[in-house]
C-alpha cells in the first residue's frame, strides 16, 4: 500500500514538471503565444484550488480508498483523452480535468499515509514529499531527451495514463486498514480536536512559501541569465529541488521538532533568497540555490506533520485545505512577481520575494503559541 501512495505523489511531481517542460512542444502544436500557454498552465492551476477543498471532506465521510480510486480512473481517461484530442478547447477541459485529479489524489495520499501509518506517518510524510521533488527532477530530463529528439509531447500522457491505471487497480484490490498501532499510553491522531485557527494558519505559511517557490523556481533563470550574466544558469534550478529530497525525507525523521524546524526553515530560507536577490557575483547565486532548496524543503513536511495536532481525525479536510492554499499562492504570487519585474525589474523581485517569505517566519512564531494555548490553557477551540 505505502509503495502504490509514494508511487502516486512520484507521478505527481512527474506530471508537474513534465506538463511544464512539455508546455512549448503543445503551444507550438497549437499555434499559442506566451499568452496562450500562460492560460494553458493556469487552467491547472485553478483546477488544483477547487478540488481540495470540494473533496476534502467528502473523503473523510465516504473513505478515501473510494475517492482515491474514483479520481485515478479520472486521471487515467483524461490522459488518454489529451492524446486523442485535436483542438486547443479539448485540451484546456482535458488539462483541468488533470489538474482536478493530480491535486485529489495528492492530499489524498498524503492523508492516506498518516490514516495507514498512526506511529510513524510523520517519517513517511518526510518519504512521500521528497518523492514529489524526485519526480520533479527526473521529469524534465526524460521529458527534454525524448523532445530534443522530435519526440511528441504525447509521450508524457501516454505514460501519465497507464502509471494511473496501474496504481487505480492496486487501491482497488489493497486494504486500506491502519497498517500500525499505538501503545495505550500514546495518543491517537483522531483522539484530538478540530482547530480550524491552527489549520488556517499552516494554510497562511504554504500561501506564502508556495509563492515563494513558484516565483523563485519561475524567474531564477532570467535574473541569473540577463541580471547577473551567470553561466550555466539552468543549473540552479537543479540544485534548487535536487536539495529538497534529503530536507523532506530528514524533516520527517525529526517530525517531533517540526515547530523548530518550521520557524529555522524559513528563517533560512529568507535570508538566502535575499543574498541571492542583493549578489552581484552570478556564481555564488547559483551555489546558494542549493542551501535554499535545503531550506525551502523542510517546510512542506513540517506543515503537513503539523497538521495532525490540529485535524482531530479529519486529516483529508486538513490536507485539502493546505493542498488548496498551495495552489492560491503559486498561482497569485507569480502573477504579482512578474508584475514587479515589469514595472522595477528583475532584482527587485526577487528580493521582493525574499521579503515575502518573511510573513513565514512571523506566522511560524504565531503557530508556536497557537500549540502552546491549546495544549496548555485549552482554551475554547473554533
Amino acid at each position: 500500500m505505502c509503495v502504490i501512495l509514494f508511487l502516486s505523489i512520484f507521478m505527481n511531481g512527474f506530471e508537474a514538471a513534465g506538463y511544464q517542460t512539455s508546455l512549448g512542444s503543445i503551444g507550438r502544436e497549437y499555434a499559442l503565444n506566451a499568452a496562450g500557454m500562460g492560460v494553458l498552465a493556469s487552467v491547472q492551476l485553478i483546477a488544483g484550488l477547487i478540488a481540495p477543498l470540494a473533496f476534502g471532506p467528502l473523503a473523510d465521510r465516504l473513505g478515501k480508498k473510494k475517492l482515491l480510486a474514483a479520481f485515478l480512473a479520472v486521471e487515467t481517461a483524461a490522459s488518454v483523452g489529451l492524446v486523442l484530442c485535436s483542438g486547443y478547447r479539448g485540451f484546456a477541459a482535458g488539462i483541468f480535468l488533470m489538474g482536478l485529479c493530480v491535486s485529489t489524489v495528492q492530499f489524498l495520499s498524503i492523508a492516506a499515509i498518516a490514516d495507514l501509518f498512526p506511529v510513524t506517518g510523520s517519517r513517511k510524510i518526510g518519504w512521500i514529499t521528497g518523492f514529489y521533488s524526485l519526480g520533479a527532477v527526473i521529469a524534465p530530463l526524460v521529458c527534454g531527451y525524448y523532445l530534443e529528439r522530435g519526440g511528441s509531447w504525447k509521450i508524457l500522457f501516454v505514460f501519465l495514463a497507464a502509471t494511473a491505471a496501474i496504481e487505480m487497480t492496486a487501491v482497488l484490490i489493497l486494504d486500506f486498514s491502519p497498517r500500525e498501532v499505538r501503545s495505550s499510553g500514546e495518543k491517537q491522531a483522531s483522539e484530538g480536536t478540530w482547530i480550524l485557527s491552527g489549520i488556517l494558519l499552516l494554510c497562511a505559511v504554504m500561501f506564502v512559501y508556495v509563492g515563494f517557490e513558484n516565483g523563485f523556481a519561475f524567474f531564477i533563470d532570467p535574473y541569473l541569465t540577463e541580471i547577473l550574466q551567470a553561466d550555466h544558469a539552468y543549473i540552479a534550478l537543479s540544485l534548487f529541488w535536487l536539495a529538497m529530497i534529503p530536507s523532506r525525507i530528514l524533516s520527517g525523521y525529526f517530525s517531533h521538532r517540526n515547530r523548530q524546524i518550521l520557524t529555522a526553515a524559513s528563517l533560512g530560507a529568507a535570508v538566502l533568497s535575499l543574498i541571492i536577490g542583493t549578489t552581484a557575483d552570478g556564481t555564488a547565486a547559483i551555489v546558494l540555490c542549493l542551501p535554499l532548496g535545503f531550506f525551502c524543503g523542510a517546510v512542506y513536511p513540517s506543515v503537513l506533520t503539523r497538521s495532525l495536532d490540529f485535524a482531530g481525525g479529519r486529516t483529508a479536510t486538513a490536507t485539502g485545505m493546505i493542498t488548496a492554499a498551495t495552489g492560491l499562492g503559486g498561482a497569485s504570487v507569480t502573477l504579482l512577481t512578474g508584475i514587479v519585474s515589469q514595472q522595477f525589474g528583475l532584482k527587485r523581485a526577487m528580493v521582493s520575494l525574499a521579503g515575502f517569505l518573511v510573513l513565514d517566519i512571523l506566522l511560524a512564531v504565531l503557530l508556536l503559541f497557537v500549540h502552546r494555548s491549546k495544549s496548555e490553557k485549552e482554551p475554547h477551540r473554533l
